[in-house]
């Protein structure tokens, strides 16, 4: 929150029994989503259920006890998705549910945060489906159905992610900032 402390200004108030309360009042821009109410709740439905579909395939994915999660190249792309995917669920969840005058930290930590996130999760969930490859083609002895599962759910969250990333960057246009 540090860097949006540029717009609050901290006022001194009284309360009604004459106390003094510091209070912070926002001085910032202000944005509007240039959409209907209706496209604007279509929009947050959908991207909580990409969102459902994105944790529930790539949490799945880690139970299936393949022999490719016993390599760093796969595990650890794995293991480190996670911290995008817990930005990009908490940008999800701070969507504005109504049509109203934004501020600029609800910009920043929800359609912003969204942006890097998925950005950041779509490339480590690529260099794990990389690695999975790597591992199918030249260290798999066998056939294993595990393995072909698990690149399965890699490939469908990594377009589930994908479809995120460019639902989000049509309501990105949308967003212009209030003249003062």
């Amino acid at each position: 929150m540090k860097r949006y402390a540029d717009d609050y200004k901290v006022v001194i108030e009284e309360d009604e029994k004459g106390r003094e309360k510091k209070a912070a009042v926002y001085q910032g821009k202000y944005f509007e989503i240039t959409v209907d109410e209706e496209s604007l709740s279509k929009f947050r439905r959908n991207c909580l259920l990409l969102g459902a579909l994105i944790i529930l395939a790539h949490v799945v994915s880690g139970f299936l006890a393949n022999q490719g999660m016993y390599n760093f190249f796969v595990s650890l792309p794995y293991v480190f998705s996670f911290l995008p995917l817990y930005f990009l669920a908490a940008g999800i969840l701070r969507l504005p549910a109504k049509k109203r005058k934004l501020r600029r930290d609800e910009i920043g930590l929800s359609f912003e945060r969204m942006k890097s996130a998925s950005t950041y999760l779509l490339v480590l969930l690529g260099i794990g489906v990389v690695g999975e490859i790597i591992f199918l083609v030249w260290f798999m002895e066998g056939w294993n159905v595990l393995e072909y599962a698990f690149l399965l759910l890699g490939l469908l969250t990594a377009a589930a992610v994908y479809i995120l990333i460019r639902l989000l960057k049509s309501m990105l246009g949308k967003i212009s900032s209030i003249p003062e």
